[in-house]
């Protein structure tokens, strides 16, 4: 739950097939008793690796080669830094409440961090915060300052600038420990992460207050794709898109969506673009009507074969007689 809240916040983006991302995502839960307190997801290249929260004694690797990899004094170790970002990250949260007065009630805390590795261009340090789903500091590792996207937590710019000592640490972490973590972490996982799988494709029509075309991709990896409508072979734009979403199995699936007129007489396609399928998969729909009409066809064409055929038998063996 706080992974499918803290992704819908910071809009994650799919990496290029050269680049490698590891980021971990932290959700302060204040108030909600019905909720950890805290949680730490950990996620490779999109995928969710590693979880921690409060009810729970020991970070857990969540696939089975990240298992198979690190024992258990390692997840051990990790899970006391993760008690000490913790740790940091909510005293901050407990100061800001305090001096707003609003104690009482359910807020959320979110930070991003993490890195990600280019092939062709400098390595990106990542470590964003958000409260009560506002976007509101982010840090610049080059400069070692925080930068305020809401003038609501400026105070807190000017007293974290002037914390050398954590901000060098954090410049460290994102270049140093997150980078060689993520290489580590990509090696023990290259198999997996690089495996192609591809999609099922689904063309049908619905109709609610307007007709629409549904074309439903499930169950592929990577993530990269594209999904293309077509109206007698030229390219028309989707109405919307649900864009990229996650299984439970590790693959993904997308629907997209396009307004049409069902009596219009035009042929309306579906293109998938996916590195599982080198030349694509295209879906053509069409309706019940021409499809009856074939079946019709096709049925009529039988009927009159049979006859044809009972007929020369039967003429066959009039002659021998």
């Amino acid at each position: 739950m706080f992974l499918c809240v803290v992704l819908g916040f910071f809009h994650l983006q799919v990496v290029l097939s050269k680049s490698h991302s590891l980021i971990y995502y932290y959700t302060l839960n204040h108030g909600n008793v019905d909720l950890p307190e805290y949680s730490i997801v950990g996620v490779l290249d999109g995928c969710e690796i590693q979880y921690y929260d409060k009810t729970m004694e020991m970070t857990v690797p969540r696939e089975g080669w990240m298992a198979a990899a690190f024992d258990k004094s390692y997840w051990a170790k990790d899970t006391m830094t993760e008690h000490g970002i913790h740790g940091i990250l909510k005293r901050q949260a407990t100061e800001w409440l305090q001096q707003h007065n609003t104690t009482t009630g359910y807020h959320y805390l979110q930070g991003q961090f993490g890195c990600q590795l280019n092939e062709n261009s400098p390595n990106i340090g990542i470590l964003k915060l958000a409260y009560d789903g506002r976007y509101i500091l982010s840090f610049d590792k080059e400069k070692l300052e925080w930068i305020v996207h809401d003038p609501v937590f400026q105070s807190f710019k000017k007293k974290w600038d002037k914390n050398v000592k954590m901000n060098q640490y954090f410049k460290s972490l994102l270049e140093k420990d997150c980078v060689q973590l993520c290489k580590n972490y990509y090696a023990v996982g290259k198999a997996y992460l690089t495996r192609k799988v591809a999609p099922e494709v689904f063309l049908d029509a619905h109709k609610d207050n307007y007709w629409f075309l549904k074309c439903s991709v499930f169950g592929f990896y990577p993530t990269a794709i594209s999904v293309s409508w077509f109206q007698n072979g030229q390219h028309v734009s989707e109405t919307k898109s649900t864009g990229v979403l996650p299984n439970e199995d590790g693959t993904y699936q997308l629907r997209s969506v396009l307004d049409f007129d069902p009596s219009d007489g035009k042929e309306y396609s579906c293109h998938i673009n996916h590195s599982s399928m080198p030349d694509g998969k295209t879906v053509i729909w069409e309706d019940s009507e021409k499809k009856d009409r074939h079946i019709g066809l096709i049925t009529a064409f039988v009927i009159i074969l049979l006859i044809a055929i009972i007929v020369g038998i039967y003429c066959w063996k009039k002659k021998r007689l």
